[in-house]
């Protein structure tokens, strides 16, 4: 992908400065008042700019669609490119079910005849299935689980997956937590760079949303196509030891509501916080 085509077609995209205007387009406001989601309307124009520059033969990929409001955003107008989509509800507990039905509706309802492929299941595992996606990844969107090590995988687990030139946007990137796993991930990855930042103001902002960053990746020439040992090894400890512990933290989470939000809470303070040390 010709990453630079997104960014020479923002400017027409937004009235005014993109950090601080809104959409022209008014069907992202639409589309966040009628889809449930936590993606804002400027990162939906983003998103659907972003697939609309892809090239046929490159696939846009997202990981965390929840119910569908960035996916739906992402396929207007763009009819003629493939699209996948990884989620596994685990997140959600029983209301992952009224998600995975909502999800499917949403779908149904916005998305009419594009070429979407809805993969469930653990990210970081099926991004290392061969073969899975049938093309290089253009685009790729990340918005799955936000821990330090999680957004450190979801850029070292896709890299072999892309195309030799490729954007990747990673939403809720105005974390503190977000923005060190990238610090740790470019100091070891040759070929990355962060391009642009859309930071939010404060905590949802009804823009930017938690913030979301574009990074640009270039394959260095002759670089091994896949992951070092270092990072094969934290993707097995991340979807075999990690994953059941989320799984039984998330259950507890549904049992007792209570307790458990008050303790992530303070876990989650420093790390979640706009404006934190590490902003």
């Amino acid at each position: 992908m010709q990453t630079s085509r997104l960014f020479d077609a923002l400017p027409d995209a937004f009235h005014g400065d993109p950090h601080t205007g809104d959409p022209v387009d008014p069907r992202w406001h639409d589309i966040a008042e009628h889809v449930s989601g936590f993606t804002s309307p400027n990162e939906l124009a983003v998103l659907n700019l972003a697939a609309a520059v892809l090239p046929a033969d490159e696939a846009y990929l997202e990981v965390g669609t929840f119910k569908g409001r960035s996916l739906v955003a992402a396929v207007q107008d763009n009819a003629d490119k493939t699209f996948y989509a990884m989620e596994n509800f685990v997140e959600f507990g029983m209301a992952g079910q009224e998600a995975h039905a909502e999800l499917k509706d949403n779908l149904k309802r916005f998305a009419g005849e594009t070429d979407v492929h809805l993969l469930e299941g653990d990210a970081f595992t099926l991004m290392a299935k061969p073969g899975l996606i049938d093309r290089p990844v253009g685009v790729y969107f990340y918005d799955g689980e936000h821990t330090l090590l999680s957004h450190y995988l979801a850029l070292a687990v896709v890299e072999p997956l892309l195309a030799d030139e490729a954007l990747v946007l990673v939403d809720d990137a105005t974390w503190p937590v977000v923005q060190r796993a990238h610090r740790l991930f470019l100091k070891r990855h040759p070929g990355w760079r962060i391009e642009a930042t859309w930071d939010a103001e404060r905590a949802d902002d009804p823009r930017w949303a938690n913030g979301l960053h574009a990074l640009v990746f270039r394959r260095v020439p002759g670089r091994r196509r896949g992951m070092s040992r270092t990072d094969e090894a934290l993707r097995g400890y991340q979807t075999t030891v990690q994953d059941r512990v989320n799984k039984v933290a998330w259950a507890a989470a549904h049992r007792f509501p209570g307790p458990v939000k008050k303790a992530a809470s303070v876990l989650l303070s420093r790390s979640r916080a706009i404006g934190g040390d590490d902003h």
